[in-house]
Order: C-alpha cells, then structure tokens, then sequence
C-alpha cells in the first residue's frame, strides 16, 4: 500500500478525530494544551455542594477481606452473622482463575464455574482448524473428552499471615524515599521467596489499605484445568459491543472447567465447593459475591481524584479514541483485515467504553462533593489528635504536591514511549533499531533481558528482515501521536517539534515515513554494525527522532520514578492516618486478591421507568427478534432451533448492589446459605464512578442466573451428564 492509498483512505479525519471531537466536555478546571500542569483545583461549585451532601457510610465500598469480615455490619444491616466455620468454607470454594478473572467450586470432583470472557483464552487455544470452539461452543460429556487448557491455573486461597510488621521494619531514619520503597520492596519479594520454599504454596504478599497493612497469602495452585463446557460465544455475548456495561441483559457468559491433580489423570478432590440452587435468587434476597475485584481508588486524596479527572482519564482517552479511530477506518476500507484485528478492537471499545463512563462519573459534581465532603470529615479527625495532627496533618499537602509533578509528567510517559500501546509500526521499527545498537555495546551481563541469548538472536533475525509493515495502520498511528503530542506535550517536545509550521500530523507523519528507510531491510543490516557514537551521523528523520524520543523518555522516567516512590511513601502514611482513625470498619482498596462484598437483588430507576432486577429468556428472543436477528443480536443457532422446548419465563440474568469491579468477572453470587445462584459478569454503566466512591443508588452487578444455566443446560444443549454432577453435587 502507498502513501496515495493511505490519502484514499481518509485517515487525517481518523487520526485526529478522536483529539478534535472530544467525547465529552472538558472539565471546569481543564488545563490548557500542553499546559496540563496547571493547578489541580476543586470548582466552586463542588465546595457548594459539599456543604450539603450527605454521606451513606459506604463510601469506600463493601469489598471486605475475608481476615476482616464486618459482622457487626451484616448482622445489623441484615439480621446475618455467618460464623468461622461458613467464611472458610466460602474462601476456601472460590477460586482465582488464572491472571484476571474469578471462578469458584460447583462440585467436589473439581469442576469450576467461571465467565466465558474469561476463558476465552483456554477455548481458543483448544480450538482447532475444524473445531472452532469458541464461535461454535464445547462440550464434553465425559471426563476423557475433556481438553486440557494449555498455560492455565486456579488458585485457591489456604491461608493468611499478617506480616506489617516485617516488612514496615525496613524503614529506617534519614532513607530517602527512593530508598525505602526499594527495600520494601525487596522485603516483600525475600518473605514472598521464604513462603514458597517452605510451604511449597505459591504465595503473594498483599499491600492492603495502600500500605496501611500487609498481608501475607498462601494459595494451592491447580496447574492442570481441562475444558468441560462453553457455550457458543453469540450466546455467551449477545448483544455485542453495544449492549456491553449496559442491563437489561441477556447473556449466557458462562464456561465450566475441571481441575485435576498434579497427575493430570484424576480430577480434583474438592470438597469446598458451592452447591447448586436450581431456582437461583429473587428480589429482594440478599446475596454475596466472592471473588477477586482489581482496582478501586476510593481512598485517594481529592488532589489524586482531580489529577485522575484532568489528566490521567482524559490522556488515555484520547489515546484509546485515536487509536480506534484510525482502526475502523481500516476495517470499513478491508473487511477482511478488519476481522482479523477484532479482538484487540473489541479490547480498545472495552477500555473506551470504560474510561469514558469512569471521566463522567469524575466529572460528576455531585461524586466529587461527596469525595471533598468524605476527606473534610476524614482531616478533622486526624487534626483533632493532637499525636495524629503531628505525624499526618501533613499528608495531603504533600500529595498534593506529587500529583502537580505527575500532571507535568503524565502524558510524556505515554507519548515519549515509541512502544505504548498500539503504535507505528515504522516509529517503533527505528526505536528498536537505536536500542538493539545502545544494548549491543554493554557487556551481556549489564543488558536488558530481551537483549540476552537466544532473545538477542531471535531478535537479531526480526530486525534484518521487517515487516511487511501495514502502511496505512503505521502512517494512522503516527499521524495520531503526532496530534496528541500538539495537544498535550510542550511546544519544545521532539514529537511536536517534528510537526513543521503549517503541517498537518497526518501530512507530518507521511513525510516522516517516506523519507525514512527503517523498512528496508539492507538499511537494517548496515545500521546494527553502528556503534552508539555513529547514531548521531545517521540522516533518517525515524531514527532522528527515536533518539530525541529516548532521550526525553529517560529524564522524564527518572523523575516520574522518583515521584511515584515519593507518592507510595506518602500513601502509606495516609494509610496509617487512616487505619488510626477507623480501623478495619472500613473495607481496602481492590488489589486482585479475594474479598466478598455483600448486596441485595434490587431493580433501579432506569430511563424514566424502572430495570427489571432480572430478565428472562423471552427477553432473549424478543431481542433477536426486535432487532430483524441481525448480529450481535442474533439468536446462536442452539437456541433457534431450541424454541419450542425452552421454559422462556425462567429467570435468564439479574442484577444486584454488589460491589464488584475489574478483575471480579466469573465471581459467584450466593445466598445465606452458601448456595450458588448465580454467576457475575458484568457492572453497568452507572456503576463506572464506583471505582473513585461507591455508590449503589444505581450502580449494578449483573450476573447469569442459575435458572437460566440450568434451563440452559437442560433443553439448549443436552448437557445431562453435567446437569447431573451439578445437581447431584447440591443433594
């Protein structure tokens, strides 16, 4: 493809829509371009408001760990108090399900529940040329038909030590905070090291209240998991895109999996695990979720809330509109290569979709009052101590300080980068090529990894011989840095400095292109014989600004390390303050480890009416149906053929208050009585601003019901056998 073809293609609107069209309004504090170093500020209007706002207690969430259950909380809030005896046997049947998801026990031979997102990557890796598992689903029905998921593992939660106080020792008077966070760091990874051998768990230390506390957890991994059951991925993701973070819903997302002993031959003997409820939950119950929430930043300062609101979401933004900007207008050019790069587009419409939902919710004057309200009430206590007042009184100034450093720093860290997220091609290309000749010249031992032995060959053999390079991607992606760098870099940055007076990004990063020589691959082979002395002789404006580009990054990185040392200090301090005033009554902040959040099955006001608390499978095909069966609202071909058959009144999903977040995707919901009713897979939108301050006015968890999976189950597909072990599993 020429640069004439990439014109054709109409990427300048591609590249720059994204920055030029804004997909919201800029905040009442925004920073000007490139000068997003401005002062953090709280608008009037939020002070107003925060003088009249009333708190729900809740704030920071109900994400609770299972070493601090609230059971005061529950029993007054609920008339509930499990014992010791009911919290291990929940712990102990959930499951974190490889890097990123959540699962649980559903029987005691080892059969686990989980989302069919989550094990996307086990479905695909079974698949087949002539079995595509995960367009048309899987079943086996016995256990020699089962499919080893290559690479995946569960981890079970055995066993929790306290270890605050080993790892808090390391800091000693007059260390820098470069210095204390290096040797915590390294104390975590010596206790992290010491538990493994001498248990032979996979263990994990877990800051927890941001330092606040530090935990020590012991997992029993299950290294060997084989594919039992997914559903077709139309089903598991009816909807698509369009209806993703929205309710009402009407998804099968679901897949189940064995674990096996190390033998790899007999599964797994599990007797912790959640029986089934056939009829799932109603209205009105009250549910738990169990499983393992990512990230919330709850108990940031409001100075961390505005630079979240001014700079960080809006960057990254704009970075995700780019970019998906510029692949749609791929895909709409070449269908057929539009296909193939699906799946990370549906990744960059995720994170899209998601930021957007999350920078409104910061916007949002009534959250922030809230957030300004809730810290107000915060610093008066600490300053009504006079010991306090003495050791944190200080705190937010001095993070308030780091976030105006971060602010100034934030978007250089992205953009200096030749290699954040998806670039150019030809721009990354040139930054390899300077780093492969800087690396080359240290002796083995003081080189980047990717730099040493058979990595150095393999890359070695792909830089002599590039690409082919996709031109109009390559020319899009540049064309899109470009322009953000315009709008959020200073005027003396290489990357806006690349821009000629006149020029457009678009116009700037074709000239850049075709006057470099990075593609040819005779270039390549004569350029890594240069020493690091030679770079500078070498006329190729690619590789000129590759070596601007890294030379900005190392400062920059230099300092943004410093500072965020310095922030992680000072969080542990605002920790402290924290834990000094309330203790363990408040929940910590998500960190990818197990916690269980409590919360009612409840409709919420929607649209001038009301969402249903669940829906059901008529829902289903009336969806299809109103939408003429064209994708993603099209009926899977199983439940077509299944219509007649199907009890379409039985609940299909349904949504509750719990506290949930990234990371809690495949997490079970059950009742008081540790039975399985459901499974979660999804928040809504309004739910987005809960990751800042929780909220459950509106903000849902959605979740498959089990009525739904065991109709499903039953008249759908013909899954008797797992039917049976489910069903027999709760006798």
């Amino acid at each position: 493809m020429t640069i004439s073809r990439v014109r054709q293609l109409g990427l300048l609107a591609a590249a720059l829509g994204a920055v030029a069209c804004s997909s919201s309004p800029p905040p009442e504090t925004a920073p000007a371009p490139g000068e997003q170093a401005a002062m953090l500020e709280v608008p009037a209007s939020v002070h107003g408001a925060a003088q009249a706002v009333e708190l729900t207690g809740t704030e920071m969430g109900t994400m609770w760990t299972f070493e601090n259950p609230p059971l005061d909380y529950w029993e007054e809030t609920y008339g509930f108090r499990p014992d010791s005896d009911w919290l291990d046997h929940v712990r102990l049947a959930s499951v974190r399900f490889g890097r990123g998801c959540s699962s649980s026990f559903v029987s005691a031979n080892g059969l686990v529940i989980t989302n069919n997102h989550c094990a996307r990557g086990c479905i695909d890796a079974v698949s087949t040329d002539a079995d595509d598992y995960l367009t048309d689903g899987f079943y086996a029905a016995s256990p020699g038909d089962e499919l080893t998921c290559p690479g995946l593992f569960l981890d079970q939660l055995i066993e929790i030590e306290d270890i605050t106080d080993r790892v808090r020792e390391t800091a000693r008077p007059g260390m820098s905070d470069a210095d204390v966070d290096r040797d915590r760091t390294a104390r975590e990874q010596e206790l992290d090291a010491a538990c493994e051998a001498a248990s032979g768990l996979e263990c994990q230390v877990v800051s927890l209240f941001h330092g606040g506390q530090y935990m020590l957890y012991k997992f029993r991994r299950y290294s060997n998991v084989k594919l039992v059951f997914t559903p077709e991925l139309q089903t598991a993701f009816f909807g698509g895109d369009p209806d993703n973070f929205t309710y009402p819903r009407y998804d099968l997302d679901i897949t189940f999996v064995r674990a096996y002993e190390d033998d790899g031959i007999t599964p797994a003997s599990t007797p912790h695990y959640f029986e089934w409820d056939a009829e799932g939950a109603v209205e009105g119950e009250l549910v738990f979720v169990t499983g393992n929430p990512g990230s919330t930043s709850r108990q940031i300062t409001v100075s961390q809330y505005l630079y979240e609101m001014e700079v960080r979401h809006p960057v990254r933004l704009d970075f995700f509109d780019q970019r998906l900007e510029v692949m749609h207008a791929v895909q709409r050019a070449d269908p057929e290569r539009g296909r193939a790069m699906q799946n990370t587009v549906f990744g960059y419409e995720n994170a899209q979709k998601l930021y957007r939902g999350e920078l409104k919710g910061l916007r949002d004057t009534l959250l922030m009052a809230r957030k300004v309200r809730w810290e107000k009430e915060f610093r008066a206590a600490v300053e009504a101590d006079p010991v306090l007042a003495s050791a944190y009184g200080d705190v937010w100034s001095r993070i308030a300080e780091l976030q105006e450093r971060k602010a100034r720093l934030y978007a250089s860290t992205l953009l200096f980068n030749p290699s954040s997220f998806r670039g150019s091609a030809h721009l990354r290309q040139a930054a390899d090529l300077v780093s492969f000749v800087k690396q080359v010249a240290l002796p083995e031992e003081e080189r980047e990894d990717a730099y040493r032995g058979a990595r150095l060959a393999r890359l070695d053999e792909t830089l002599r011989a590039p690409g082919p390079f996709e031109l109009d991607m390559s020319v899009g992606m540049l064309a899109g840095r470009l322009a953000l760098a315009l709008e959020w870099l200073p005027s003396d940055a290489a990357l806006a400095q690349v821009v000629r007076p006149g020029e457009s990004p678009l116009q700037a990063a074709e000239r850049l292109i075709e006057s470099s020589a990075v593609s040819d691959a005779g270039f390549c082979d004569v350029f890594m014989g240069y020493t690091p002395d030679d770079l500078r002789a070498v006329d190729d404006p690619l590789i000129r600004l590759a070596l601007d580009m890294q030379a900005e990054m190392d400062e920059v990185m230099a300092l943004w390390d410093a500072t965020m040392a310095s922030e992680s200090v000072q969080n542990e301090r605002l920790a402290a303050a924290l834990f000094a005033v309330y203790g363990t009554d408040l929940p910590p902040d998500a960190t990818f480890t197990l916690r269980i959040t409590d919360g009612v099955v409840q409709r919420y006001a929607y649209n001038g009416t009301y969402a249903p608390a669940q829906t059901t499978l008529y829902g289903l095909y009336a969806r299809a149906a109103e939408f003429g069966n064209e994708q993603p609202w099209q009926l899977a071909p199983a439940f077509d053929r299944s219509r007649d058959k199907v009890d379409m009144s039985v609940p299909m999903n349904f949504v509750s208050t719990n506290d949930i977040t990234g990371g809690n995707s495949g997490s079970p919901v059950i009742d008081r009585e540790a039975r399985w009713v459901g499974i979660a897979f999804d928040g809504n939108i309004e739910a987005f601003p809960n990751k800042f301050l929780f909220a459950s006015e509106n903000g849902r968890t959605v979740s498959v019901h089990s009525a739904g999976i065991t109709e499903a189950l039953r008249s759908v597909y013909g899954a008797d056998e797992l039917l049976e072990e489910l069903l027999k599993a709760a006798e």
